[in-house]
């Protein structure tokens, strides 16, 4: 008889281990958010030697013939805000364009489920100010992803990360000004 609730025992003890076990890797997770984010040193700020109208004229245009969208602008307040999307596709989560700004990667998991992106949004605010016969321009630029992880029933953890610029726009946008 002891040989028995012994064994009878021990098959408790196992179901509950296989339980406990199955419980924890479904379950536990870590949390969403984002590795490998590369910061870049570059100039945010140059001196065009043209008169402010012209340099916002241009910039306005420059704006329009790149594909960036004019979120506001407000030539009074010597400012243009652009938006704009960084997700490229959706195959199985949000493929983004990493090309202007550095976002890493997904981060986190619940069992066999990794984190992906869900989408990005690239957000840029250009400031002119005159400065005697010329113009100083200056440019901040970022992204904003989202990432989440999921498991079979829904979103487990999510959050929003803020991606650096990696200097390319301003680099672009200060040479095309410059031939103006």
């Amino acid at each position: 008889m002891t040989a028995q609730v012994f064994y009878i025992n021990i098959l408790t003890v196992n179901k509950f281990a296989i339980s406990f076990l199955t419980v924890f890797f479904l379950f536990s997770c870590a949390t969403a958010g984002v590795k490998n984010v590369e910061y870049v040193e570059f100039d945010k700020t140059t001196i065009v030697e043209k008169e402010f109208d012209d340099v916002w004229g241009y910039l306005v245009e420059w704006a329009a013939i790149n594909s960036f969208p004019i979120e506001s602008a407000d030539k009074e307040s010597g400012i243009i805000k652009l938006s704009g999307s960084g997700t490229v596709s959706w195959s199985g989560g949000a493929n983004i364009d990493q090309s202007l700004v550095s976002c890493g990667e997904a981060t986190g998991n619940i069992g066999l489920y990794g984190a992906r992106f869900t989408g990005m949004t690239v957000n840029a605010v250009i400031i002119l100010r005159e400065v005697d016969s010329s113009t100083r321009v200056t440019v901040n630029l970022n992204g904003n992803v989202g990432v989440e992880v999921r498991n079979g029933y829904g979103v487990v953890s999510a959050s929003q990360n803020t991606c650096p610029s990696r200097g390319i726009f301003e680099e672009k946008l200060f040479t095309d000004i410059k031939t103006l």
